[in-house]
């Protein structure tokens, strides 16, 4: 008999390394800002969908570092002893549930706060103007770089206020896909969500002309915290943007016939959103 679920994940354990061994000491970040990021879609089915999301963007001297703080609290469980008891233990849970009674092993990981978020991170170097991008694509994990010297704004005269910052807008074209930024030189940082950066002021909102994607900050604090580790899987290659980002979709597109494959045809998902990466 076949099972059908919302979504299956295969869980193996990798180990993880400090990506500030890459990085050098990490430096202390004076300013960090929350975004909410809303993604509208249509599922298999062609109807629209919204998904929400949290951001962190924390801002040092020369650098910044861009990820979910939900990804990063699993990650900071995992590569510690006690913590990683703690979150496999409830995976186990789950899944013993899921073979008595086919419960959800997500419903039950969100449950107990241990749900995962996304795998995307950034980290932008200004300095040798450059971003190293690392994310995840059906269980592989890849470390690419993009370089900081393919986005042109334009500025405009429209104004708006924003969180109660006076803010101007901007407009780009970058990598293919059209933006509308507003940014406040009231906080004098050439930086802003996602692999957003170079106006003279914080972006503190920014949307993709198509309405696919949108960015706009919920908290801005001052700070001096180390910038987060980008924790590392020991199995991530170093690959390229393009490649793996058509690699990603082509998989998303069919992700149904690799489970099926992989399990014998014992497992078929279904409900599962078709999404599109805004990289």
């Amino acid at each position: 008999m076949k099972v059908k679920i919302a979504c299956l994940l295969c869980v193996v354990a990798y180990g993880y390394v400090s990506a500030q061994d890459a990085q050098g000491d990490r430096p202390l970040a004076t300013l960090k800002a929350e975004y909410e990021e809303h993604h509208n879609f249509k599922d298999k089915d062609g109807n629209p969908k919204e998904e929400k999301n949290k951001w962190m963007l924390q801002l040092a001297p020369g650098i910044s570092y861009f990820y979910d703080p939900q990804e990063f609290y699993i990650d900071s469980l995992q590569n510690d002893p006690n913590g990683a008891n703690v979150y496999w233990g409830a995976w186990k849970d789950g899944l013993d549930e899921f073979t008595r009674t086919g419960a959800d092993v997500f419903k039950i990981l969100e449950e107990r706060g241990l749900r995962g978020g996304s795998s995307y991170k950034c980290l932008k170097n200004f300095g040798e103007e450059k971003m190293t991008v690392w994310d995840a694509n059906m269980g592989d994990h890849c470390r690419y770089y993009v370089p900081m010297d393919d986005l042109h704004w334009e500025i405009a005269d429209s104004t708006k206020t924003v969180m109660g910052y006076e803010c101007q807008m901007a407009k780009a074209d970058y990598h293919g896909r059209k933006w509308t930024a507003w940014f406040s030189m009231d906080v004098p940082v050439t930086d802003g969500p996602w692999q957003l950066y170079g106006l003279p002021g914080l972006i503190l909102e920014a949307a993709s002309v198509d309405g696919d994607y949108s960015f706009v900050i919920k908290g801005l604090q001052k700070c001096k915290e180390p910038i987060k580790n980008p924790y590392e899987r020991k199995n991530t290659y170093v690959g390229k943007r393009k490649k793996f980002l058509k690699q990603k979709d082509y998989n998303r597109r069919h992700r149904g016939e690799f489970v099926a494959a992989m399990t014998g045809g014992n497992v078929n998902l279904n409900n599962i959103d078709l999404v599109h990466d805004k990289n």
